[in-house]
């Protein structure tokens, strides 16, 4: 079976953030900056992952894809954005939802039980 350049859309994935690789990959040779990354903590996120914003190449090192963070709380108000909490749509088997959005019911089963879309709360990330 063949392997795509990158994950398919439409899946949720685990990303890892390695703050370090990142700057050095700009090759910016600044001291300062590398030193304050490499005491910032490499942390795991839950995402769905959106669509490639750029056309993959097998020479490419990283693609450009639009991700949906995974929430796992109400979202917090933001009025200068118009956001209020009930902006989210529950995952199943999480069971709280707002009234008008019932859970998503991924294929196959979700493994946890208090995770969330956020609406309008789409990232830009290197894959």
């Amino acid at each position: 079976m063949d392997h795509p350049l990158i994950p398919l859309p439409s899946h949720y994935a685990v990303i890892r953030i390695d703050p370090e690789a990142m700057v050095k990959d700009l090759a910016l040779e600044d001291a300062e900056t590398l030193h304050e990354v490499r005491s910032m903590s490499r942390k795991k996120y839950l995402v769905f992952l959106q669509w490639p914003e750029e056309l993959p190449m097998p020479n490419m090192r990283w693609c450009r894809y639009e991700v949906a963070p995974i929430g796992t709380t109400l979202r917090p108000s933001d009025e200068t954005r118009s956001i209020t909490p009930d902006m989210v749509i529950p995952i199943a088997p999480n069971k709280h939802y707002t009234g008008e959005r019932r859970p998503l019911r991924p294929t196959p089963s979700f493994p946890f039980s208090n995770c969330y879309h956020w609406i309008m709360n789409n990232v830009t990330v290197r894959v």
